[in-house]
């Protein structure tokens, strides 16, 4: 058995933060057994902290859990969001596919609308030869419709 001494100076050392491990479970065993009234003081800031760190170990968890929740409906919400943007993309992409697979090319030809391909070339074809009916260098006259700040 040891004595007295040894666990007086185990409890300066506690005071002092300069216990190990095993040594401060020495402590706290002695002074859970012991009635000397000499080891009270010690006895009672071993208590006040056993019992903060029980408070402090129940708020963590608690927050821990909170915490938890809290990133659970982030992460429902963030899949939500995505889920609902790939819909809306989808649902646009195949919009676009319906209206673009609809005949909406047309022209107006002498007065009458037509989707016929063949009277659209001709037409333009038409219009074309009138604008460069004079001869003049076709690439110019066309750099100078698409580029008219120049």
């Amino acid at each position: 058995m040891k004595n007295k001494s040894y666990y007086l100076d185990l409890a300066d050392r506690w005071f002092d933060a300069l216990l190990t491990g095993d040594a401060e479970q020495e402590l706290k065993s002695f002074l859970a057994t012991t009635d000397d009234p000499d080891f009270d003081e010690v006895k009672a800031v071993a208590g006040f902290f056993a019992a903060g760190k029980a408070v402090v170990e129940k708020a963590s968890e608690a927050y821990r859990t909170e915490v938890s929740v809290d990133a659970s409906r982030r992460a429902i919400r963030l899949w939500r969001a995505a889920a609902l943007a790939f819909a809306a993309s989808l649902a646009l992409v195949a919009g676009m596919g319906l209206y673009h697979r609809q005949n909406d090319c047309y022209i107006l030809a002498y007065g009458e609308k037509s989707t016929d391909p063949q009277l659209a070339l001709a037409d333009m074809s038409a219009t074309l030869e009138g604008l460069f009916a004079d001869g003049e260098n076709i690439a110019e006259e066309l750099f100078d419709l698409f580029n008219p700040a120049l």
